[in-house]
């Protein structure tokens, strides 16, 4: 009978065991969170910088490596930044103005590098918030389309005048050198 109650402990001790290390694996699993980022996992020191409620961004290393390059871009708008603006847009960068029918207001870094010129010289203040809608990474390449309100102070001579609005953007990112990069849409 000894072995009998040895056999049925040590039995009873592999399902214990067992169960034990089920346990730790569900709950892991579970404790990993969602899938999905959330408004309130990124940026809550950064008012200005928000993801919609409703999105539904894969929670991945490369989406919050995009996320956190178009955060620097809003930083670096609003505090004036240039050297921030100009490490962070590649050299490649190309944009058609959201124009398909004409060229003539397409412009690539040099023009993107006479905006800021004019940003630097006239804009007194200047307040972005943007909310994040979706974002989507597929093989070194990713967008984010985003809505952003927009106001500056400017001054041309000795006119003082705001300016404000409200819109909705695509930015396009392109992962260069294991660095992701905008490459269009600013």
């Amino acid at each position: 009978m000894g072995r009998a109650n040895a056999f049925g402990a040590d039995e009873t001790m592999r399902e214990a065991r067992s169960f034990a290390t089920f346990l730790v694996a569900a709950m892991t699993l579970t404790a990993c969170g969602s899938e999905f980022i959330s408004d309130d996992t990124l940026y809550t020191d950064d008012m200005d910088f928000s993801i919609d409620g409703e999105s539904r961004i894969l929670d991945t290393v490369e989406s919050r490596e995009v996320l956190d390059v178009l955060a620097k871009y809003r930083a670096a708008i609003v505090k004036k930044d240039f050297g921030t603006l100009n490490r962070i847009v590649s050299q490649d960068y190309y944009d058609n103005a959201a124009t398909t029918d004409t060229t003539r207001d397409d412009y690539g870094r040099e023009g993107l590098s006479e905006t800021f010129e004019l940003m630097a010289q006239h804009a007194e203040s200047i307040q972005y918030k943007v909310m994040v809608k979706s974002l989507e990474v597929e093989r070194g390449l990713a967008h984010v389309d985003y809505e952003y309100s927009y106001a500056y102070q400017y001054r041309v001579g000795d006119e003082v005048a705001w300016d404000s609005g409200t819109d909705v953007n695509r930015v396009q990112f392109k992962q260069i050198e294991g660095e992701w990069k905008i490459i269009a849409g600013l």
